[in-house]
């Protein structure tokens, strides 16, 4: 039998020729000098590799009974043929990058597939069929058309990672909150507008992505995810938090930049592994004295918010590395922030309100040039290039005519004189 009478697509049999292999990996030869398909040797087929071939069609895929991987990435496939269905035994399916706008129902008869990665197609609705896939561990549907999930979806058992980035979904169903061995959940860029209280059921969860999205309020629920490792919630509409996010005591990162918070709970001192915190782009006025006792955070991004002033505690931060500062209305700085010992970066444009200033221009002047001198003496670049600039040409000439004015002084040799500012520059 040729090769042709099973396969319509010539690039598709180009790829068979030399991209099918057994258990081991080694080459497996099916078609002879005629292009005729070597019968005994199709069972013996395990994995099959036409990455890139410009394949359109796959037709006759079902004769390799065998298979265990097929990987179809990065082609231009606009439809599966009902008979991939007869591919009992395959357990990792790639057809990321092709055209694909549906999944014959069929599909559910996969009944060992571990991994289905369909990222960057056109689907835009799930066969109810799905729900055979009782030993489907990764489902990737990122960058599709889907605007919802079958209800179906809830009885994936053995799901473990759901990707839908990338996509229209405007609401989860409840039947999500059965996915109870689920670690990872990622729905990115989509149009959500709440979160169901369902979600506090996926206990084993870990990393759950909602970037870009529309979401106002958080339910008390969220507080249940006591493996909770990573939380993105950058770029969406929050106007608070619940308390209940401070039960999230396994929580590593935590990501709320660009909404419109005011305010953080006090018990967020309960986030005792929180390593990373992101509220950029917020409405802050304050921070509660509480944060400092965050002993495991390393980097914290405060910029473009309207704080006025930080925690005197500040330094009990001792593993803080990183601290963004920039566009607030900082009315004082503290001066154990000069005893954060493992501080590398702090990003401080535009970070002061000189007209509202609280504090001895004195004493400003004199961490402000404390904190440049060790990047002169190179211990650290604890300054960024654009906040060394800041403070020569923006702050350093406004605080030189606020000490002036203090402490009636004439000219900037006697600044010099009377405060021991001997290596400022005016």
């Amino acid at each position: 039998m040729k090769a042709t009478d099973i396969f319509k697509d010539e690039k598709f049999i180009e790829c068979l020729k030399n991209n099918t292999f057994d258990e081991k990996g080694n080459h497996i030869k099916i078609f002879n000098d005629e292009d005729e398909i070597i019968k005994e040797n199709i069972d013996k087929v395990i994995k099959i590799d036409c990455y890139k071939h410009w394949i359109t069609n796959i037709e006759g895929i079902h004769i390799f009974k065998n298979l265990d991987e097929l990987k179809l990435s990065d082609n231009q496939i606009e439809e599966l043929p009902k008979e991939i269905g007869k591919l009992k035994k395959l357990k990792w399916l790639y057809l990321s990058y092709n055209r694909l706008q549906s999944l014959p129902k069929e599909i559910g008869n996969l009944e060992n597939l571990k991994v289905l990665d369909l990222k960057f197609n056109e689907i835009k609705e799930l066969p109810n069929e799905i729900v055979k896939l009782k030993n489907l561990m990764i489902l990737n549907l990122n960058n599709n058309k889907l605007q919802k999930l079958p209800k179906e979806i809830g009885k994936l058992i053995s799901l473990k990672e759901l990707f839908l980035s990338n996509n229209q979904i405007k609401k989860l169903s409840k039947e999500i909150g059965n996915l109870k061995n689920l670690e990872e959940l990622d729905l990115k860029f989509n149009e959500l507008k709440e979160l169901l209280k369902e979600i506090g059921k996926l206990t084993n969860l870990k990393i759950l992505e909602l970037f870009e999205n529309q979401i106002k309020k958080l339910p008390n629920e969220i507080g249940k995810l006591k493996n909770l490792e990573e939380l993105d919630l950058n770029f969406n509409k929050l106007e608070e938090l619940p308390n209940e996010i401070c039960k999230l005591t396994n929580l590593k990162t935590l990501h709320l930049s660009n909404n419109q918070i005011k305010k953080l709970p006090k018990e967020i001192d309960k986030l005792k592994n929180l390593e990373e915190l992101n509220l950029n782009f917020n409405k802050l006025k304050e921070l509660p004295n509480e944060i400092c006792k965050l002993k495991n955070l390393k980097t914290l991004y405060l910029s473009n918010n309207q704080i006025k002033k930080l925690p005197e505690e500040i330094d009990e931060l001792k593993n803080l590395n990183k601290l963004w500062l920039s566009n607030n209305q900082l009315q004082k700085l503290p001066k154990k922030i000069l005893k954060i010992n493992n501080l590398q970066w702090l990003f401080l444009e535009k970070a002061f309100d000189f007209k509202n200033l609280k504090q001895d221009p004195k004493e400003l002047l004199d961490i402000l040039q404390k904190l440049e001198e060790k990047n002169k003496n190179k211990e650290k670049n604890i300054l960024d290039p654009t906040s060394l600039y800041y403070l020569k040409i923006k702050v350093y000439p406004i605080l030189k005519e606020k000490i002036k004015e203090k402490y009636w002084i004439t000219n900037s040799k006697q600044i010099k004189d009377n405060f021991n500012f001997d290596n400022l520059t005016f």
